[in-house]
C-alpha cells in the first residue's frame, strides 16, 4: 500500500522500504541527519500508515476505559491519552493513543501493522455497550511536525497551537476542512501530530516543507523515527511489547493504573505482577563497540537472562543504546553482557530516557 504522499517522497530522493504493507521512506539525506534535524530544529514525519478509527456513542467513554491500562474516563475533552490494550491474559494487542473530544467521541490512532487486529479486538467487546465503531483507513492521513522550531513554524498558520497543552489537541478549519493538530509525538523532541483527509494532508505537507525552508525543515523517514524514539525509551509494538509481553514486563508499565477497578487483562496481569515469571524491561549503553540489535542474547556472569529488545547508536548521545527484557530483576549501574556475534560486549544498565525529554 502506499499513503497520499507516495510520489512526494519519491519527489525528494528517499529511500522507499516495505513497513507493515506499506511503501514507506526510511530515509532522505541519511538517518543521523535527520536525527540531528529534529533535534535542533524541525522534521516532517508522513505517518498516515497508522490507523484512525472513531469510536462513538453514549457508552464510548466507558468502552474505551474498559479495554484500556490507562485512565480514560472522566478526562477533560481535548485530551489525548496514551495506553495499551490487552488481551485477557495480559498480552499487549496494542499500544494507541485515544483523543477525547467529549464523552460520546473519541478517535483512536493504532499502528500500522496492527490495524485489522486492533479493529477486530474492539468489534470483539462492543456488543454489550451502545457504540459505532468506524474506521478511517483509507480516508486519512497523519503528519508529525517535530522539534524545537515546530512551534514557531505551524504559528505561522494557526498562532493558538501555542496554547495546545502537552497530550491535548484542537480542531481547526481549513477553508471549511477539519484539521485535527495535537501536542503530541514520538521523539521526546516536542511537536505537533496533524490529522485530516487525505487531500489536505497533502497540501499541508507540502506547506509546511514550503514555509519551514526558513526554520531549517526536514523531511524524516522511518530510520530516524526510530533512533529518536529509541532515545527516549518508548516502546514498540513488536519489539517492547507484543501478545506475549505484559505492559506491566514492559517499558510501557506506567500506564497501568492499579487502581481501575477492571480492564481487560486485568486480572491475568496482576497474577504477574508477584510471580517468579514475570520479566523486567531495563535501558542499557554499550562500554564496548558494538550495536546490540534486536535478538541479541543478554549475559549476567556467564548466564544468558534475555535478549535485546531494540538496539541502535544514539546520534545524541554518541554511544550505543538499546533496550533489554530479562527474567531477573537489575538496578541501574549493573553490568552486563550483550553477545554481538557470538562475542561478549560489555555493558551498563541505565536509567529511561536515555536523554531529557523537550518540551
Amino acid at each position: 500500500m502506499k499513503t497520499a504522499l507516495y510520489d512526494r517522497h519519491c519527489a525528494l530522493g528517499a529511500k522507499m522500504v516495505p513497513f507493515a504493507g506499506w511503501e514507506m521512506p526510511v530515509q532522505y539525506k541519511g538517518v543521523i541527519a535527520e536525527h540531528n534535524a529534529v533535534r535542533e530544529a524541525v522534521g516532517l514525519f508522513d505517518v498516515s500508515h497508522m490507523g484512525r478509527i472513531l469510536v462513538e456513542g453514549e457508552d464510548a467513554e466507558t468502552f474505551l476505559n474498559t479495554l484500556s491500562t490507562n485512565q480514560i474516563a472522566g478526562k477533560d475533552n481535548g485530551t489525548a491519552t496514551y495506553t495499551v490494550w490487552c488481551h485477557e491474559e495480559g498480552g499487549c494487542v496494542d499500544d494507541v493513543i485515544i483523543y477525547r473530544k467529549d464523552s460520546n467521541h473519541f478517535f483512536v490512532i493504532v499502528n500500522a501493522g496492527n490495524r485489522q487486529k486492533d479493529l477486530d479486538h474492539l468489534l470483539r467487546f462492543k456488543a454489550s455497550f451502545k457504540i459505532t465503531i468506524k474506521d478511517r483507513f483509507e480516508e486519512d492521513g497523519i503528519l508529525s511536525l517535530q522539534g524545537p522550531l515546530a512551534e514557531g513554524l505551524l504559528s505561522q498558520f494557526y498562532p493558538e497551537v501555542k496554547l495546545i497543552k502537552p497530550m491535548h489537541f484542537l480542531t481547526v478549519s481549513d477553508k471549511g476542512r477539519d484539521l485535527v493538530i495535537s501536542r503530541t509525538g514520538y521523539t521526546g523532541a516536542g511537536g505537533y501530530e496533524l490529522y485530516a483527509s487525505n487531500d489536505l494532508i497533502v497540501e499541508w505537507w507540502d506547506r509546511l516543507l514550503k514555509e519551514g525552508m526558513k526554520f531549517g525543515i526536514e523531511p524524516i523517514g522511518l530510520g530516524a523515527r526510530d533512533t529518536l524514539r529509541l532515545e527516549m525509551g518508548f516502546a514498540l509494538y513488536g519489539h517492547e511489547i507484543n501478545d506475549t509481553i505484559s505492559p506491566n514486563e514492559s517499558v510501557a508499565n506506567w500506564t497501568i493504573k492499579w487502581e481501575k477497578e477492571e480492564f481487560v487483562g486485568k486480572t491475568s496481569i496482576q497474577k504477574l505482577e508477584t510471580s517468579p515469571q514475570k520479566r523486567h524491561e531495563y535501558g542499557i549503553k554499550l562500554i564496548e563497540r558494538g550495536i546490540a540489535r534486536e535478538g541479541y542474547p543478554v549475559f549476567q556472569k556467564e548466564v544468558q537472562i534475555g535478549h535485546v529488545t531494540s538496539g541502535t547508536f544514539s546520534p545524541t548521545l554518541n554511544e550505543a543504546i538499546a533496550i533489554i527484557i530479562v527474567d531477573v530483576p537489575l538496578q541501574i549501574g549493573d553490568n552486563i553482557d550483550v553477545h554481538i556475534r557470538q562475542k561478549p560486549c560489555q555493558a551498563q544498565v541505565v536509567k529511561i530516557p536515555f536523554i531529557r525529554k523537550s518540551s
